[in-house]
């Protein structure tokens, strides 16, 4: 009943809450913006009108139509032959080199469109152009040329309105095309004379009846506040085609979704993205479901641009290809998930959600999709597979997490995904997802539970986030913001997060812990704590800062997880360590300015534990200067001891190791799909790699996640060898042999596992990889290791 009571409630506060926030200005409108279909064109190579023919109409290896799929195109040159980034800083011989060599002249841009579109179906409309604007740097570029200081608003001035008439005196002499505006280059505006900079030139171009369009990144500085400084048009990169889990990144398939979601409340497009010409099939699955999610959640129909990269054709592939066709024609593409499934429900006394699977679908993960219904719910999500296993079925936990993060970059549309692997020989005929709520019933639909089918590169295991060290070593610590004391990065100690000594008002480095947002090398930072026996605590706060100075940021998201059991390494509950999580519930500035805060990011809560973690995601660095607890307001901030999970942030590594490890990046939990800053080392060589769980954990499976790459002469290890132990000293080999074997590939990432008889008690797991004397000259390339029951 009482239950019952607080669901009602809950009902009123989050109906309430919803009424508030629904005000949301929607996509612009075609009308509004100009154009559609606006396909971004990188000019740094030589764009023949033989090929602009392709390009233009969306044809692979043969002309598949004659039909214009873009009403605009806008015109992007990344580099000059001066070493100059036009994102950064430039001057006006770069500028000069830009309209007089790239945009106009005999083989210019803009003559070899005329010259393609003159063998292409007439357009009812010219085709419209827009044309980057280098970014205009008053601080490292101020002698802009020997009568002009781009530090003086009028110089500034000057320069801009040369260029615009220069371009605009360029585009009218070919009738076929129409200039619709100017393109800034930068994807970020920070504050201050940035913000100015950007009003003086959209001024001037206003000046000009002409437009100005923008495209920032996810969390950009003022990417909300685009209308403010003037820009006309502003779409939003979703940012997921390039980092996705397998590609070293860590957002799900749910960040374009949360983009549209975001697009839609402060007035922007949503930018469709295609990652290295989707040629392979997990980059044209990723192109597919930002396609199938703009029919979804409407952004097919709103002014849209598009990054395709730059190759001869919008895509590296003939499906890609005939996709990005009948999108622009508003066709419907299907999604490579599955939505709006006929799930089951029950709700005594645990909520759960059972479907059967299809033998044609092949599930990978479970994602749940979150709204400003859900703000405040919190609690455990728990997925099982019916499976046929050992020529029986039984209910398998496939994944488990705990929701309740504070994840300010997607605000009300974070997704949580549930990912899972399984032997090729387990068919999945149901799934089971529970929901243990602390407090309140979710109130869930079939619209809010999705299946994905295609590999997602991250999977949460018992080891997941856990500490590990590889003999001989190949990592070199250098940290730029490190501890007053090492101890804390190999065992709980007390260091500067327990000094009593914080900056409420301006960052200051002697005080602080740093960590900087790298994907490639730590998704997560995490701090473990321990308070040394079993203690009921109420609030738990980081004094950390932010404002954007020194790139130093308040992170994008934060979480407490707890713990009587074991130290959490992550959301995972495994089957003896049952994992609890909290969001964080406020963030307050104590002090400092605009730009350079101090402040607090409090986890108020009422539990007993002893081990906690905190879990955040930064968003440039994340400084942090104490951690304390309360009881009933007394401060038992002495109890805490703390390891640094997530080593500080290195200096750049100078030891000559070719692909040197960073401490965390082999149980991060995070699968390579492609090359990029994995662990490695030629076979000729030896190692091993021993996991501390830091408690005594139950173990049943081990899997080691390789690179294959023949070309590259990078293969799979040949062998592993896999043994467990207490203490550390007496070691006994895992599974009746200890040797892995050959599991599933995703992308180039190929799995190597072990499944024991009987599941085995451990605190450390080895990973032995001898040395292979057949391919002595060839590598092997580390993501992961792990170990779960």
């Amino acid at each position: 009943m009482m239950n019952l009571i607080n669901t009602i409630i809950f009902l009123l506060l989050t109906t309430c809450i919803y009424l508030i926030n629904a005000t949301e200005i929607g996509y612009p409108t075609i009308e509004q913006a100009g154009f559609h279909h606006n396909a971004l064109l990188y000019i740094d190579g030589i764009h023949s009108p033989e090929k602009l023919i392709f390009w233009l109409t969306g044809s692979y290896d043969s002309l598949d139509s004659r039909r214009v799929i873009f009403d605009t195109v806008t015109i992007i040159v990344e580099r000059t032959p001066f070493n100059s980034v036009t994102a950064y800083s430039t001057n006006k011989q770069d500028w000069s080199w830009f309209l007089e060599t790239k945009l106009a002249g005999e083989h210019g841009i803009l003559s070899n469109l005329t010259q393609a579109l003159n063998r292409l179906e007439p357009t009812a409309k010219p085709l419209q152009v827009v044309v980057m604007l280098p970014y205009v740097d008053p601080v490292d570029q101020q002698a802009f040329s020997s009568t002009l200081n781009l530090a003086n608003s009028n110089h500034r001035q000057q320069a801009i309105q040369w260029y615009v008439q220069t371009v605009k005196d360029n585009v009218e002499r070919y009738p076929k095309l129409n200039l619709w505006g100017i393109y800034l280059m930068r994807e970020d505006i920070s504050l201050g004379i940035n913000e100015e900079i950007t009003r003086e030139i959209s001024a001037i171009v206003h000046s000009y009846q002409l437009r100005l369009l923008w495209i920032p990144y996810t969390s950009a500085v003022n990417w909300n506040n685009w209308s403010k400084l003037g820009i006309d048009v502003a779409i939003l990169q979703p940012g997921y085609a390039f980092t996705s889990p397998l590609m070293q990144g860590t957002f799900n398939a749910g960040r374009v979704r949360a983009t549209a979601k975001l697009a839609q409340k402060y007035g922007l497009g949503v930018e469709i993205e295609s990652n290295q010409g989707a040629s392979t099939e997990y980059e044209i699955g990723l192109l597919q479901n930002y396609l199938a999610q703009g029919f979804i959640d409407g952004y097919q129909f709103a002014p849209t641009a598009y990054f395709l990269g730059n190759y001869d054709t919008i895509a590296r592939s003939k499906r890609a290809c005939d996709l990005l066709r009948n999108y622009t024609s508003g066709q419907p593409i299907q999604p490579t998930f599955l939505t709006n499934l006929p799930w089951s429900w029950t709700s005594d006394p645990t909520l759960q959600a059972t479907i059967n699977v299809s033998a044609l679908v092949t599930p990978q993960a479970v994602r749940i999709k979150w709204s400003s219904r859900h703000r405040n719910w919190l609690g455990n999500v728990k997925v099982e597979g019916y499976i046929e296993e050992d020529h029986s079925y039984v209910w398998k936990l496939l994944s488990s997490t705990e929701v309740g993060e504070k994840n300010w970059r997607d605000e009300d549309w974070t997704s949580t995904l549930l990912p899972f692997t399984l032997l090729s020989s387990q068919k999945i005929l149901s799934i089971r997802i529970s929901f243990t709520s602390y407090y309140f019933i979710p109130l869930l639909t079939n619209e809010d539970l999705v299946i994905e089918q295609m590999p997602n590169g991250i999977a949460l295991q018992t080891s997941t986030g856990a500490p590990y060290r590889i003999i001989p070593s190949m990592y070199t610590y250098d940290p730029q913001y490190g501890d007053s004391t090492s101890q804390t990065l190999s065992n709980f100690h007390r260091g500067l997060l327990t000094d009593k000594q914080w900056s409420s008002a301006e960052w200051q480095s002697t005080m602080s812990i740093g960590w900087i947002n790298d994907m490639s090398t730590h998704p997560y930072i995490r701090i473990a704590i321990d308070f040394g026996e079993i203690m009921h605590i109420d609030q738990i706060l980081v004094r950390t800062h932010g404002g954007t100075s020194a790139s130093v940021n308040w992170p994008n998201m934060a979480r407490l997880l707890i713990s009587m059991m074991c130290i959490p390494f992550s959301s995972y509950s495994s089957t003896n360590c049952p994992v609890r999580s909290y969001p964080c519930t406020d963030r307050v500035i104590t002090g400092g300015t605009d730009t350079n805060q101090g402040g607090i990011l409090s986890f108020t809560f009422s539990n007993t534990l002893r081990w906690a973690t905190l879990e955040f995601q930064s968003n440039g660095w994340l400084m942090i200067d104490e951690i304390q607890a309360f009881v009933n307001g007394r401060d038992v901030s002495n109890f805490i001891q703390y390891y640094l999970l997530t080593p500080p942030t290195s200096k750049p590594s100078t030891d000559g190791v070719s692909y040197p490890d960073n401490g965390i990046r082999l149980t991060d939990g995070v699968i390579a799909g492609i090359m990029g800053p994995l662990t490695g080392w030629t076979k000729g060589e030896s190692r091993s790699i021993i996991v501390d769980l830091l408690n005594i954990r139950t173990i049943r499976e081990t899997s080691v996640w390789a690179l294959i790459q023949l070309d590259w002469a990078i293969s799979p290890p040949s062998s592993v060898i896999v043994s467990t132990s207490l203490d550390g000293k007496t070691w006994d080999l895992f599974g009746r042999q200890g040797q892995m074997r050959t599991g599933e590939r995703v992308l180039d990432a190929q799995r190597l596992f072990l499944i024991a008889d009987q599941a085995r008690q451990a605190r450390y797991v080895k990973f032995d990889f001898p040395i292979d004397q057949l391919t002595s000259g060839w590598w092997t390339m580390l993501s992961e290791v792990s170990a779960t029951d």
